[in-house]
């Protein structure tokens, strides 16, 4: 038994299967998705996503599955990347059906960031710890660095940017955080927020970084690179 994804040919401002873009507005270089359901009874085969002149084209297919599959109320999500300033058209096809046409407007940015380094950084000749970054469409960065403490056991810090002087460099407090096992229940009260310093992100281009972390009174320079997922 599948469960049933819903993928029905809607106006983008229709019932409660319509297709939306989400976010209704967004901001610059921030992820759009195109947000599509629910109904119950159509099984979810996949989508794929390319530009007709100047429309991004969103061709979903998807199987009437009637009694076969568990229902199920809920909608699902396809990414269509992430955009500079402009208005953008859509078509959405469904199964080869008439066209549903949308379109969604990202606004100019006060303060545009030039690259995202969001993703996955490390230093290849210190295998097994590394720099997770994520940044946000205002251009901060949230950064977890996964390291080892002086007993050699696993040790987790955020890098919570405040300041970006160029768009190139990043500046904020460090903090270390402890809690209960994951494999028990929950319990909030032992959760531990501690600030341990202060670090840094320069980044020369894209795929090189410097890491400058002033953890616990100890102070370390890292050459990073962007590590490549295939």
């Amino acid at each position: 038994m599948k469960l049933a994804l819903c993928v029905t040919a809607a106006s983008l401002s229709g019932a409660a299967d319509a297709q939306v873009i989400t976010p209704a507005a967004p901001r610059y270089l921030e992820p759009v998705y195109l947000r599509h359901g629910p109904n119950p009874y159509e099984f979810w085969q996949g989508a794929t996503l390319s530009m007709e002149g100047s429309a991004l084209v969103v061709r979903i297919r998807s199987m009437n599955c009637s009694d076969l599959c568990l229902p199920i109320d809920a909608a699902d999500d396809i990414f269509l990347g992430r955009f500079p300033t402009g208005t953008y058209a859509v078509q959405i096809i469904v199964n080869d059906g008439p066209e549903i046409p949308g379109q969604f407007t990202v606004a100019a940015p006060a303060n545009p960031q030039l690259v995202d380094y969001s993703g996955m950084w490390w230093l290849p000749s210190e295998s097994g710890w590394g720099l997770s970054i994520s940044q946000g469409p205002t251009g901060l960065l949230f950064a977890v660095l996964f390291a080892y403490n002086p007993a050699g056991e696993p040790t987790w810090y955020t890098l919570q940017t405040e300041s970006s002087a160029n768009g190139s460099s990043f500046a904020g407090t460090v903090y270390k955080t402890s809690g209960p096992y994951y494999g028990g229940a929950f319990d909030p009260t032992r959760v531990t927020v501690t600030r341990a310093g202060s670090g840094s992100l320069r980044f020369a281009r894209m795929d090189v970084g410097t890491l400058v972390f002033d953890i616990d009174g100890v102070t370390l320079t890292k050459q990073i690179t962007r590590q490549v997922i295939e």
